[in-house]
């Protein structure tokens, strides 16, 4: 029993570092794309075409991902996972074109999109259903610490070396952790999920469930909403502080560590509510964060002062962050373990989808109204608005019920 509990803190650890290299990788490109916009003379659609490119990439592969890791388990994908999105990031650093960076960035969001489904069935292999989601907001919270270091470490980089060292740097990190992930995770026969005598059903009753399953895709709805709100901020703030604000790139790094550095408390203690006061109530904690994060980026979109402007972006979000937190336990405690990889991999594609968009929906409404932020700012504040209103109407059901419909 001792020996099971420390592996399950070995994996969980493991997971979580591998997930905040992941979110340096997968934020770079914001911070980067201002020197590299000027090297390579981009517009804003083409940088927003650019960031996109992750986006697409990672919404196209989810759901293949995420049947992999149903189907092999979670150690050899999502290894292989974390050495391909590294691959990703060390040939960003070395193209010569807008069109090789794209691509680039493609495959580091191929590589990184099979992680949300592969940590979810890590978790179902390893956990009780009653730590499960703690041990998600452990693993969520390596977001929030990549983007806390991201902030300094990224713009330090580029400040002192280049932002072609910087993906160097960041890619060899990763394929290090690849070999060191596989080398801790347990082979699936030794999990929890191998020893769940659970009823079997066949790969076409597994999935026909997850389609016809409403919660399927009113879940899918609300994150589509979300990751709208959260890349368009996180895709275009630093061009937003440094152009508009007149922050240079050291101080917009040292002031974007407040928000994240907040938002690592706010997904352990999301997880905590999550367990203890809103069991099978995922939505009203889904309602809260998305009607809070609607008035405080609105505040932080009217502030004049730019430690004020910080305060309000770091209050919305914590409360996005208990969005996040609240659609993937969502998926862990309803589903059916067998299926928790499709359908966090199908929920995540459709969502991810709104991540792609963002930053070119963004770029586009800056370009057609000469770089008017506080128009942009209003397009992101109605989708949240959009995603409190869908929540609302997510069914009362029970754990055991959805279980039945989606079996």
């Amino acid at each position: 029993m001792i020996s099971r509990i420390k592996r399950r803190h070995v994996i969980i650890g493991m997971l979580f570092v591998c997930w905040v290299v992941g979110f340096l990788d997968k934020t770079a490109i914001n911070i980067a794309i201002i020197p590299i916009s000027e090297e390579f003379g981009l517009t804003p659609d083409h940088q927003g075409m650019i960031i996109s490119a992750f986006f697409l990439a990672y919404s196209m592969t989810q759901l293949i991902g995420g049947y992999l890791v149903d189907r092999l388990g979670s150690r050899r994908v999502l290894s292989s996972a974390v050495a391909v999105w590294s691959l990703g990031t060390v040939v960003s650093g070395a193209v010569t074109s807008a069109v090789g960076l794209a691509a680039a960035r493609a495959v580091t969001g191929a590589g990184e999109a099979i992680f949300p489904a592969g940590g979810s069935v890590a978790i179902t292999e390893n956990f009780e259903k009653t730590q499960m989601a703690r041990a998600k907001s452990v693993l969520q919270s390596g977001a929030s610490v990549g983007f806390a270091l991201g902030s300094i470490v990224i713009t330090s980089l580029i400040a002192f070396y280049s932002w072609r060292l910087m993906f160097f740097a960041l890619g060899a990190v990763g394929l290090v952790l690849a070999i060191m992930l596989y080398c801790v995770m347990p082979p699936r026969s030794d999990t929890l999920v191998a020893k769940d005598a659970g009823a079997k059903i066949s790969e076409k009753q597994r999935i026909a469930g997850l389609l016809k399953n409403t919660l399927t895709w009113k879940i899918a709805s609300v994150y589509f909403f979300t990751n709208i709100v959260f890349w368009g901020l996180q895709s275009w703030l630093p061009s937003y502080w440094v152009k508009v604000k007149g922050m240079s790139m050291m101080e917009m790094g040292a002031y974007s560590m407040i928000p994240p550095t907040l938002g690592f408390v706010s997904f352990l203690t999301c997880g905590w509510l999550l367990d203890r006061f809103f069991h099978q109530k995922e939505k009203y904690l889904i309602c809260i964060g998305s009607a809070v994060s609607a008035v405080f980026i609105y505040l932080m979109a009217n502030a004049e002062s730019i430690p004020l402007a910080f305060a309000y972006l770091s209050v919305s979000n914590v409360f996005l962050n208990a969005i996040s937190i609240s659609v993937f336990v969502s998926i862990m405690k309803h589903f059916p373990h067998n299926s928790v990889g499709t359908a966090t991999g199908l929920i995540n594609s459709l969502a991810q989808l709104g991540s792609f968009a963002s930053p070119m929906l963004i770029g586009a409404v800056l370009s057609a109204t000469n770089q008017n932020y506080g128009i942009a700012f209003s397009v992101i504040v109605g989708c949240a608005v959009i995603v409190c209103a869908i929540a609302t109407t997510f069914p009362a059901i029970h754990s055991k019920k959805i279980v039945e419909q989606t079996a």
